[in-house]
């Protein structure tokens, strides 16, 4: 057979003997559609696992391997018939696309080659297991850990709440077995200056009335103590307190009387127990008062936020405490002046006012016109939360 151009069939060169062309054909038709199947593998692997293959150079390789399929495919019709314009065509687009293919595929060799090996995966798996396992395990550590801490707390708290009613019943025995002697010695004074009448001479006298004046005194000091018994106890509610109002109050109910000047700054309002702050003030009050050596007694108040808080300043025009005594101020039953009454625990209540806020009180010893002190509160978020008894 030969074509209009002179052209003859592939057959012609095998003189058409049915074992070459049998071979041949054979050949080409198990090429052509192995490589057309070979595409659709890869495209179902790029759509299963499309983390393990470069998607462009997949797509390009598949045209590849069908041009190839296709090539094959076609020399089985050129063995009768001699379209070889049209072979040739799909051998040079064959060539276009194998040649782009090997240029895109050079440059993946070194990201190809650095791609870790199957053992090396299973290594980094089994390293990753086994770290796991160790955090696993420390995890489990921590937990248990974690619950002996709470059981410790627990009981720690339990073993506190027993401890501190045994303090308070004890306060609350003491308090009242004490006072009763105090009384009677109180008591037996009055009936022993009954008794001696005119009788009795003016240093005796002296001594019956320093007898009374000293159980008063121990009864006051009795009291002050089972209030800061309670106190320790006490938990501190949480509301916005303007204090400007609340000292105004303050001065007015208990020192009408006083010549006393009060000036705020900025009107400043914490997060606190309006009760317990009523208390701290009229303490700070109080040493105004008693240590006061000048006719006009000033106080003065100022506040002003920080990072960790509001901080409050309250000062007096009296004479100040000493730098020497400024630490431990706070202490029960300290004074520094025996010559002024008191039972010297008014600035510990105060000290144990702001713990109950967790806040500070502490003497400013910057300050030369007077005493100030400077009361450091939380901000307000964090003690509005749910806070524990004291």
């Amino acid at each position: 057979m030969q074509s209009l151009h002179g052209f003859m069939p592939h057959g012609m060169c095998y003189l058409w003997r049915l074992d070459i062309l049998i071979m041949h054909v054979l050949a080409d038709v198990l090429i052509g559609l192995s490589y057309l199947s070979i595409p659709v593998v890869i495209w179902w692997i790029s759509v299963k696992r499309p983390d393990i293959l470069f998607r462009p150079i997949a797509y390009l390789f598949i045209l590849f391997i069908i041009f190839c399929g296709v090539t094959h495919l076609f020399s089985i019709y050129t063995v009768w018939t001699p379209a070889y314009f049209i072979e040739g065509g799909l051998k040079l687009a064959t060539a276009v696309v194998s040649v782009a293919t090997a240029v895109v595929l050079w440059p993946l060799l070194p990201k190809a080659l650095a791609m870790p090996s199957s053992e090396q995966l299973a290594q980094s798996n089994k390293s990753l297991q086994d770290e796991v396992k160790l955090r696993t395990g420390a995890e489990r550590q921590l937990k248990a850990l974690t619950n002996s801490l709470e059981r410790q707390v627990q009981r720690r708290t339990s073993d506190l709440e027993r401890s501190n009613g045994t303090l308070r019943d004890f306060a609350a025995g003491a308090s009242h077995d004490l006072k009763a002697p105090a009384r009677q010695i109180s008591l037996l004074a009055d009936l022993a200056q009954r008794e001696l009448g005119g009788a009795a001479s003016p240093k005796a006298l002296g001594y019956l009335h320093d007898v009374k004046s000293k159980s008063r005194d121990m009864l006051m000091l009795i009291d002050t103590l089972l209030s800061y018994s309670d106190l320790v106890e006490t938990k501190a509610e949480s509301s916005a307190t303007a204090l400007k109002p609340l000292l105004e109050t303050l001065l007015r109910e208990y020192y009408p009387d006083a010549p006393i000047t009060l000036n705020v700054t900025d009107d400043p309002t914490v997060q606190g127990d309006e009760t317990l702050l009523a208390h701290l003030f009229r303490n700070l009050v109080d040493n105004a008062v008693k240590y006061a050596d000048t006719p006009k007694i000033v106080l003065t108040l100022d506040s002003h936020e920080t990072a960790n808080g509001l901080v409050v300043r309250f000062a007096d025009n009296g004479p100040g405490i000493p730098a020497n005594q400024a630490e431990g101020a706070f202490k029960m039953m300290q004074r520094y002046r025996s010559d002024v009454p008191g039972s010297g625990v008014g600035l510990a209540f105060c000290a144990r006012i702001m713990e109950a806020h967790d806040g500070k009180i502490i003497v400013d010893p910057d300050y030369d016109d007077g005493a100030r002190f400077i009361l450091s509160f939380p901000p307000f978020e964090e003690f509005a939360d749910d806070k524990p008894d004291h």
